[in-house]
């Protein structure tokens, strides 16, 4: 090769590091857990200076040092990534190896059309052409990658990302840059290209391929994980419709004992005259109808529900206040009335039994507010609870198995074109619910 051919195989260093950027700030405003305000804008443009001055020393660097160099141009993608979203280790490095990927498709291409052109047509090595010719492919391409992240995070707030899926796309990358960029280390190698246009076609079809398998095997990725949300999902309602079947079965077989019940203290109150013997069969029979008294709200799944709670309250010295209105609920299914306020107060009695004795209180309030259904529930709580968009975050290790029964939540009043939003205000945490009635026919109207 002539010195010229030489020359321009050494694609300048600024082009990587702005292709580096540009891929970061794509994943960062595609994803919703990204950070704002102007701290976060001054971080993306030192560590773009950062890139620009440290590729443009490294250019042409020897061998055994160009390892070294980009395991430094790695770790400034990593730091762009996991400052400007709210990334765990795992979704950083995740994400970086798909910026880097994509980076260097965008400055290989890049490249070898300025090189075509270049070479063939003889162009002068003109700046204005070079800047002109950046901006047309790097705009086509991000703007592509763009609709592509777009795409990738509807349906679905976050990925999870562990290990596994971080060992697959790192071992992809590797072999991708290892292979695209086998001729710039030795051009007489087995695999290596003799002339620089093959060199060019080489390095830019790896990498097209590389960002073509790290994509498929994230859609691949996101599928398995909406798969198992769903069908996680689907078996939290099927376990509190069971639940409720469960409690309505031991209600109605307590209601027939107790009805039995009430007869015979009717007759042993008519065969037994003592004034003693009258009164305390009287006790009895105000104690029952306090019994059936408790926990009928107007709606028969949810004196289910709270019957079976508030046994497990009085057990474990939880005090439950409920003031509610279940007519209220007559549109809604059976399935979605089970599992809504199963989960509202799994959650509310979980978080109440964590607390001193004395603090165990939980309510639960239901009522009409003009043409809107409001539930709400609240429970005392010590902790201090961190929220993104009006929900807590879990504080559990592995947040992939946890959470999904608020998400339970949200999916059953979404389907009623309801919100949720909780809070914590002076130790009392909120969940908030506020459905439309839509103009139902709710006690008679």
């Amino acid at each position: 090769m002539n010195s010229n051919t030489t020359a321009i195989l050494n694609t300048p260093g600024y082009y990587y590091a702005i292709a580096y950027i540009l891929s970061c700030l794509i994943i960062i405003f595609t994803n919703k857990r990204r950070r704002k305000g102007w701290r976060g804008i001054l971080i993306h443009a030192g560590i773009f200076t950062a890139l620009v001055f440290f590729m443009g020393l490294t250019d042409g660097i020897r061998k055994w040092l160009f390892i070294p160099s980009m395991c430094v141009i790695i770790g400034l993608i990593l730091a762009d990534l996991y400052i400007g979203c709210e990334f765990t280790v795992l979704q950083a490095c995740y994400y970086c190896v798909k910026a880097f990927i994509n980076g260097e498709f965008a400055a290989s291409l890049c490249w070898q059309i300025y090189y075509h052109f270049y070479g063939k047509a003889t162009y002068e090595n003109s700046s204005m052409w070079k800047w002109t010719e950046m901006l047309l492919v790097y705009g086509v391409i991000y703007i592509c990658l763009y609709l592509i992240e777009k795409s990738l995070h509807k349906d679905m707030e976050e990925l999870q990302i562990t290990g596994r899926e971080l060992l697959v796309v790192a071992v992809i990358s590797g072999a991708v840059f290892a292979v695209s960029n086998l001729s710039y280390l030795d051009r007489n190698g087995l695999f290596s290209g003799g002339m620089a246009s093959d060199i060019f076609i080489i390095r830019t079809l790896v990498d097209l391929s590389g960002l073509a398998v790290l994509y498929a095997y994230h859609i691949q990725v996101k599928e398995v994980q909406m798969r198992f949300e769903k069908d996680t999902l689907q078996n939290i309602m099927d376990m509190q419709y069971r639940n409720y079947k469960l409690s309505q079965e031991s209600i109605d077989l307590v209601n027939q004992k107790y009805h039995d019940l009430k007869h015979q203290i009717a007759i042993f109150k008519s065969e037994i005259s003592t004034e003693k013997t009258s009164e305390y069969l009287e006790q009895m029979e105000r104690e029952i109808k306090v019994f059936e008294a408790q926990n009928k709200t107007g709606n028969k799944v949810l004196d289910a529900v709270l019957m079976s709670k508030s046994v497990y309250c009085q057990k474990h010295g939880i005090e439950m206040k409920i003031m509610v209105d279940g007519g209220l609920l007559d549109f809604m299914d059976v399935v979605d009335v089970s599992a809504l306020f199963g989960n509202m107060l799994d959650n509310a009695i979980e978080s109440a039994e964590k607390q001193k004795e004395e603090k165990r209180l939980v309510g639960l309030y239901i009522s009409r507010e003009k043409q809107f259904l409001r539930i709400r529930t609240e429970n005392y709580c010590a902790e201090k609870i961190n929220f993104k968009n009006g929900m807590p975050i879990t504080t559990k290790k592995d947040k992939r198995f946890h959470g999904y029964g608020m998400k339970s939540m949200q999916k059953t009043v979404e389907k009623y074109g309801g919100s949720v939003v909780a809070s914590q205000r002076e130790y009392w945490f909120e969940l908030k619910i506020l459905i439309p009635l839509n103009g139902s026919k709710i006690n008679g109207i």
